[in-house]
This record gives C-alpha cells, sequence and structure tokens, in this order.
C-alpha cells in the first residue's frame, strides 16, 4: 500500500514535536528525524517498500538506527541486511471530526494537566499521587496526533485508557481540528478502533543493534 507522503509528515512532526525533538526533514522520497537518544539516534520513515525505502537499507548506519515504513512486516523483514531487527507491529490509525463522549474518571483517581512541548499533556494519578496512566496530543496546522498514550500495569482495565482518550478528544474538539492521527501497538489497536478509530496502514519497525 502506498500512504500519502504528506500524511505521513504531518504524523511525524506531531510525533517530533510531542517529543521535544527537530522536525522531520524530506530525504530520499521518505522522512529523516534526528532523535539523538542513546537507543535511537535517528529514525527513518517511508510510505512503501519502494526505492527510496531499499536505498536507505543499502547504506551504512550507526547502530540505534530506525526504519519505519507504512508496509506489513514481512515486506520490511524482506529488505533487511543482516544487524537489523524487526520490532514489534503497529498500525498507523485516523479518527473522524466526531468521536464519542467522554466516560468518567474511575473513583481513586485525579487527572493532572500540563503543557510540554507543546503537547497537552493529560495525566491520571492514584491515590499515592503515583501516575497510573497518561497521554498527550499536539495541535499543529490543522492535524492532532495523540502520542505516548499508556497506562501502568497495576492500573489497566478500569477505564483509565479511555478516560484519557475522552479528555484529549476534548482539547482537539475545542480546536476545531478535524483529522486525528495515531500509531497504535498491537495490544492498543482494538480499544482504538472500539472508540471509532480506523486503520490507515501497518506501520512496521526495523532497529539496527550493535554488533556482538
Amino acid at each position: 500500500m502506498l500512504l500519502d507522503l504528506p500524511l505521513l509528515g504531518r504524523w511525524l512532526t506531531g510525533w517530533s514535536l510531542a517529543r521535544g525533538l527537530p522536525l522531520p526533514q524530506l530525504v530520499g522520497g521518505g522522512f529523516v528525524v534526528e532523535v539523538g537518544w542513546p537507543a535511537q539516534v535517528r529514525r527513518y520513515v517511508f510510505g512503501e517498500a519502494a526505492e527510496a525505502l531499499q536505498a536507505c537499507m543499502a547504506r551504512r548506519h550507526a547502530p540505534y538506527t530506525y526504519v519505519k515504513a507504512a508496509v506489513e512486516p514481512a515486506q520490511l523483514q524482506r529488505l533487511l541486511p543482516p544487524g537489523w531487527h524487526l520490532d514489534q507491529p503497529r498500525y498507523l490509525m485516523s479518527a473522524p471530526a466526531v468521536l464519542a463522549p467522554s466516560v468518567p474518571l474511575p473513583p481513586g483517581y485525579v487527572v493532572q494537566v500540563a503543557t510540554e512541548h507543546g503537547a497537552a499533556v493529560h495525566r491520571v494519578l492514584d491515590a499515592t499521587g503515583q501516575v497510573a496512566a497518561s497521554g498527550r496530543v499536539v495541535l499543529h496546522q490543522g492535524t492532532a496526533v495523540v502520542d505516548r498514550l499508556e497506562t501502568q500495569p497495576a492500573h489497566r482495565r478500569q477505564g483509565l485508557a479511555t478516560y484519557l482518550m475522552g479528555t484529549l478528544e476534548a482539547v482537539v474538539a475545542e480546536a476545531g481540528i478535524a483529522e486525528r492521527l495515531l500509531v497504535a501497538t498491537e495490544a492498543g489497536c482494538p480499544l482504538y478502533k472500539r472508540l471509532g478509530w480506523r486503520v490507515l496502514a501497518p506501520y512496521s519497525t526495523a532497529v539496527l543493534l550493535p554488533a556482538s
């Protein structure tokens, strides 16, 4: 599947802004972000398994370089040189302008709202003040990107993720933004589908690990 490259760029821009990273740059038919983390120095993102992705895989890269593409994992796997490892599958998803109404916060929790790197960050705290769940959304040039939605293991299956999606949706709705994007894990995909999101494309990842 050939994913619309500008759409992929809008997702990646929101992802970068949510984490305080440099904005993606067009390179060879895809994008590159200079991440600069110890465990991820750089990430390349492509919309298909075509010449641009193949050329990228043929070049020499530093360890902890990531390559992501809107293709099935098996397609990316076939292009991987020795030393590259396939990560868990993920899915690029979008949602309509009108989603289901929010749900109440379960008893025993409070919500904390902050702004980090321009993203609206919502955290659910338990009775001890520890973070039980969190998520963030970036609004940029008509696109909302939901990112880093996670619930701690001890607090799962209590509706916290659903609650957070509702509070983040309220931020998006108030801004009048129609395009919503996120990348879901295999475990998170069913939740988003129940909330009205749909899969646009698979989103596969490979990482170059240091030689042992």
